[in-house]
């Protein structure tokens, strides 16, 4: 109960700023225009306050707070044929003016995007270095020739720095029919370079999954031994004389050479037991151990279970800490609202071709769920969360579905061209379909998160 009131409470505060925004993006630039504005709400249906300024403006908080609008003059009234237009309405406007002022509200929520990026920026950023860590047995990075500790350097003889550079540029090949070029140097990058090649074509991201982890990559944070560095309470393992130290040599006979090796053989126990022999003070020891079966969200599967974690040994120079001055700091937002935005893009056209599973359309739920975990991690990780959702709200509204600025941004270049407004009839029967669409995929997004919260 107090997790849900947390995420509603944090929704609103997100939306809020958010749609504010948005609809201010649209206010003000009406106002330059000469447009006289009659009602600027935030959120839709029955109003709960308003205020009427001086100008006559009306300011209203409304009941459902999915959205907001702002209402100028003459914007929705069908005139008849050589009707005068009052100078200060929407419709008296030039064609680019009026574009203008409904391209705004996307582009302020990308304007927000980049003012708290470059407030992000101003903190300094902990980068991590492109250092993978475990290779995945049989996975499209283990096939390649990925190793544990390699570093990557380059990608398509693009450059790589950072992890987000790597995610972008896989990312993007995700689906293709292409080979991907990867430039590594194993051991943290202290042996010579070696090229590699990838092949992303026949993946499909799940609900949920991390694209880097399903081609079988992880990120390093510290060399993970083979020794036992957790031990949970109340599972099997605590049950048992494992102790947290302690070197597994084997499990059923099968020499364990990585901590994968250690998670295979679990996972293939079906539950059986296991012998585990183990090295402690430089003697070897024999422990049996049954592990209990859980489901797993992730996999929808019951998986057998022993409680058990790695040490990992600490490595100098994995993160560092970058500063940013003022101009740095906003040139770096403006390049990373760029990145998003054709993020953005690029998932959808995934999303169409079906690498990317429609189980990954999430609604207000989730975004709820997002902004409570983000904000538990504080302010900065906070806004971060907030300029991903913004970028994500400009560009969305910018698709071409009539009741989207996009849609609406569309009729007004078949203006432009055609010298005409559309038909009535036709903005109307086009708007009613973009209206079902969006319907549509909102009952989807929500029923995705209903289904995300039971799982």
């Amino acid at each position: 109960m107090i997790d849900a009131l947390g995420g509603l409470f944090y929704f609103l505060i997100a939306l809020g700023i958010l749609v504010t925004i948005h609809e201010f993006g649209h206010f003000i630039v009406a106002r330059a225009c000469g447009v006289k504005v009659l009602r600027f709400s935030i959120g839709f249906g029955p109003i709960l306050f308003k205020r009427t300024a001086k100008n006559g403006c009306e300011y209203a908080v409304s009941a459902i707070p999915l959205g907001g609008y702002v209402k100028m003059e003459g914007e929705n009234e069908i005139l008849e044929k050589n009707a005068p237009l009052p100078k200060d309405s929407f419709k008296a406007q030039s064609v680019w003016k009026r574009a203008l002022i409904i391209f705004a509200g996307p582009f302020f929520n990308i304007v927000l995007a980049v003012i708290l990026l470059t407030i992000i920026n101003l903190n300094g950023v902990q980068e991590r270095k492109t250092i993978v860590g475990p290779i995945a047995p049989n996975s499209v990075a283990y096939n390649a020739g990925f190793k544990a500790y390699d570093e990557i350097t380059a990608i398509d003889a693009q450059s790589v720095s950072k992890w987000n550079d790597v995610f972008y540029e896989l990312f993007d090949s995700f689906g293709k029919d292409k080979n991907l070029k990867v430039e590594v140097k194993g051991d943290f990058g202290k042996e010579p370079s070696r090229t590699l090649e990838l092949n992303l074509k026949n993946l499909t991201i799940e609900r949920n999954e991390d694209p880097i982890n399903k081609i079988g990559l992880t990120v390093c944070f510290g060399k993970v031994t083979n020794q036992i560095g957790l031990i949970l309470e109340n599972s099997p393992a605590s049950k048992t004389s494992l102790a947290v130290g302690d070197e597994v040599v084997s499990i059923n006979g099968i020499q364990i050479e990585s901590w994968y090796d250690i998670r295979a053989a679990i996972e293939k126990s079906n539950g059986q037991e296991l012998l585990f022999v183990i090295k402690r003070n430089g003697n070897l020891y024999s422990q049996k151990v049954t592990p209990k079966l859980e489901y797993d969200k992730r996999t929808h599967k019951s998986l057998p279970f022993v409680g058990i974690g790695a040490k990992v040994d600490h490595v100098e120079g994995l993160s560092y800490k970058v500063e940013y001055g003022l101009v740095d700091a906003f040139v770096k937002a403006c390049k990373d609202s760029a990145s998003m935005s054709k993020l953005i893009v690029t998932s959808l056209t995934k999303l169409i071709d079906g690498t990317i599973a429609a189980s990954n359309i999430s609604g207000p739920i989730a975004i709820a769920k997002g902004a409570q975990e983000s904000a538990s991690f504080g302010i900065i990780v906070f806004l971060g969360f907030l300029a991903a959702i913004s970028v994500n709200l400009g560009i969305l509204n910018l698709l071409p579905i009539p009741v989207l600025d996009g849609g609406q941004l569309l009729f007004l270049l078949y203006e432009a061209i055609a010298r005409k407004e559309p038909t009535k009839k036709v903005q109307l029967a086009l708007t009613s379909v973009g209206a079902g669409l969006l319907f549509t995929l909102m009952f989807f997004a929500v029923f995705n998160d209903i289904l995300g919260l039971m799982n």
